[in-house]
């Protein structure tokens, strides 16, 4: 549709597809009571919802000291398309995801009624009835965190925020995971450098379940006695970043695109949702993460997080609060 509008704000001419769009267009009528009469709203510039429903894009350009011309294209029919495109591919993305969980959760689920069974027969000695009950109990654990991290997942950044100071959150982390450093003889050095009472906007429960995933993820790889260090310090943007460490066997270049996909792992009875919660929770505090390869030949997670009353940090407060 092309309609002609001069300088008076009056129409001047139009074509038929002009006329079934705006139904009362007639010349020498004010356009803007013409679009006021078949306008419902204005998602964005140039995109028009009209009262029947349909949607059309409208651009505009200035004829010297004639007016403006405006060119009305009905793009009702392709919008539909895209939205059923996109609608298509949510629940392709569920469906794969579902799938996804249905294989992780079986594999512990079907050794748990495996061992189960062992346990309901009655001519079973205490030795037997322990290692069935410790492999029974195993399974059940291995399920429940796999349903744990899912929803930790699922929940991303919906969380309270508030201003924390960042070491609180990694020295919560550490504490969490002390019994299972001694066990593996693991040595971790925290270095905060006098950026420890650094304050950010966020919830400290989060992070921290996001720092213990990363020192989780070097002990699973790194094995017994691997040396993690954790350092913070401010960047010249005046951000806040941390460095996880290991001298573990590193990450493999093949898998480093895949690293944060949900249920991609390496290890053979990993929930492959541990780093793919930690970027899912780095996001919402309006920072970013990625993996590279240590100085000390392991894996090195670098986090930034934007400063406390930073522009990063109130657009991402101002988008927890939207949603």
């Amino acid at each position: 549709a092309i309609v002609l509008v001069d300088r008076r704000d009056r129409v001047d001419r139009f074509n038929p597809a002009a006329e079934q769009l705006f139904p009362g267009l007639a010349w020498g009528r004010r356009w803007s009571e013409v679009k006021d009469e078949v306008v419902a709203s204005e998602p964005s510039p140039g995109d028009w919802q009209l009262h029947d429903g349909r949607r059309v894009s409208v651009s505009q350009r200035p004829l010297n000291d004639r007016g403006r011309i405006l060119v009305v294209v009905d793009t009702t029919d392709q919008r539909r398309m895209q939205e059923r495109v996109e609608r298509q591919d949510r629940l392709s993305a569920m469906g794969e995801m579902a799938a996804q969980l249905a294989h992780q959760v079986r594999t512990p689920l079907s050794t748990s009624v495996l061992y189960a069974g062992q346990l309901a027969k009655g001519n079973l000695n205490e030795q037997q009835r322990q290692q069935f009950g410790g492999k029974l109990l195993e399974g059940l654990r291995h399920t429940e965190s796999l349903v744990r991290d899912m929803l930790a997942f699922s929940r991303g950044g919906n969380f309270s925020s508030s201003p924390i100071t960042i070491g609180d959150a990694l020295k919560m982390a550490v504490a969490a995971l002390q019994p299972r450093l001694h066990q593996m003889e693991a040595v971790l050095e925290l270095d905060l450098d006098e950026v420890g009472t650094t304050r950010i906007a966020g919830n400290q429960d989060a992070l921290a379940g996001a720092f213990s995933n990363l020192i989780d993820n070097a002990l699973n790889h790194g094995g017994t006695r691997v040396n993690i260090r954790i350092g913070v310090l401010l960047t010249a943007d005046e951000s806040l970043q941390i460095c996880f460490e290991d001298d573990g066997p590193g990450i493999e270049p093949a898998v480093l695109p895949r690293i944060f996909d949900p249920f991609f792992t390496t290890r053979e009875r990993g929930t492959g949702l541990g780093l793919a919660v930690v970027q899912a929770v780095i996001l919402e505090h309006g920072g970013t993460l990625r993996a590279t390869q240590s100085k000390q030949g392991g894996a090195c997670f670098e986090i930034h997080l934007p400063l406390l009353g930073s522009p990063e940090q109130q657009q991402s407060t101002s988008r927890k609060q939207v949603s």
